[in-house]
């Protein structure tokens, strides 16, 4: 069991100059009044990936895919989506545009997402765990199944456009 003291807050981490893993504040789930300045065209993202189904969409201007799925067992069809989402955000991130991808709290499922993003970038599943866990927190990536379909998985899925990361 992890110690809640390792989880980091749901405020946005930068991993890598312009790619940050963040959470959903609670006043930031779906159902909640958007936040003073909401429609303005200030984001300091231009891309959102939303792993989260009930968090508030991004505000206006900012490009955001949005694919929920469970902090669970790894399914093959879900994963397949998120190499997807992962290639859409290294494709923005690498093209310049900062990026957050962000779930609930900000640990598996965005950790996932970032970590499929590393690979896309030329780092290995183990240098990519590693760095976000020395990023973000320790607590990174602690759903073993995600870890585990990373590590033994995702490189016979992800063909690197960088390398030398």
């Amino acid at each position: 069991m992890w110690d809640f003291d390792d989880w980091p807050d749901v405020a946005p981490t930068e991993i890598l100059p312009g790619m940050f893993v963040g959470g959903t504040a609670d006043e930031d789930y779906i159902g909640s009044p958007a936040a003073e300045g909401h429609y303005a065209f200030n984001h300091p993202y231009d891309v959102v990936l939303t792993l989260f189904a009930d968090a508030q969409p991004v505000p206006w201007g900012v490009t955001e895919l949005r694919y929920g799925f469970p902090d669970d067992e790894v399914q093959d069809h879900w994963a397949i989506n998120c190499l997807a989402v992962a290639h859409f955000g290294f494709t923005a991130w690498h093209a310049g545009s900062p990026v957050l991808v962000r779930c609930q709290q900000g640990v598996n499922r965005s950790g996932f997402v970032a970590a499929l993003m590393l690979l896309f970038n030329g780092y290995s599943a183990e240098g990519a765990i590693a760095l976000l866990r020395e990023r973000r927190g320790p607590a990174m990536l602690n759903n073993e199944s995600l870890e585990l379909w990373l590590v033994q998985e995702a490189a016979s899925r992800v063909q690197p456009r960088v390398h030398g990361a």
